[in-house]
């Protein structure tokens, strides 16, 4: 009996450690881009003191400043993408995260999940999946490449008002679509 439970443990606890290295898994597979900022960069943000006087870019800095961690993972692979939305489904299963907006257009799936912070305008951790992005790159005459599934991980204090900016200006594909947030 023991063994049986001790089997069932290691293969719940290796579901979940699967399901937690999705970034991990793929950040040098050639069919897919990964993009990662750490904590230690965030950090090192945290400890200038920037003021610009100007309340939005200093309410932009401080979020910055707070956040922890920033993944992003796209790909064309279809096998890449049964495994990020696998993974947003067991992150939805498994955790405190929960959809708060899908987004169907012009042949774009967009789904967005949140782990909501102390108040409205704030989430603690930011997961957005994208189905059929490089259609609407196509669409928009840009040319980008590997993008047709993105999946976007970020956690900290994240003020929903300010995180469109950051995928801008780290020209993250697909942060157009956090832009439907606000």
């Amino acid at each position: 009996m023991k063994n049986s439970l001790l089997f069932i443990f290691l293969i719940l606890i290796s579901n979940l450690t699967s399901a937690q290295d999705i970034f991990e898994k793929y950040q040098k597979n050639p069919e897919a881009s990964y993009l990662s900022v750490s904590p230690k960069m965030f950090e090192m943000l945290g400890k200038l003191s920037i003021n610009t006087g100007d309340a939005n870019t200093d309410g932009f800095i401080e979020m910055i400043q707070n956040l922890k961690s920033f993944k992003v993972l796209s790909s064309k692979s279809i096998g890449i993408a049964t495994d990020m939305e696998s993974w947003v489904l067991s992150q939805l299963d498994q955790t405190d995260l929960e959809t708060i907006m899908n987004i169907s257009e012009k042949e774009v799936d967009v789904q967005f999940c949140a782990v909501y912070g102390p108040d409205d305008s704030k989430v603690e951790r930011l997961v957005m999946f994208v189905k059929g992005a490089q259609k609407y790159a196509d669409q928009e005459g840009l040319n980008l490449s590997n993008i047709d599934y993105i999946l976007l991980s970020i956690e900290g204090n994240i003020d929903l008002n300010q995180i469109a900016i950051l995928t801008e200006i780290v020209d993250v594909p697909g942060g157009n679509f956090l832009k439907e947030l606000n």
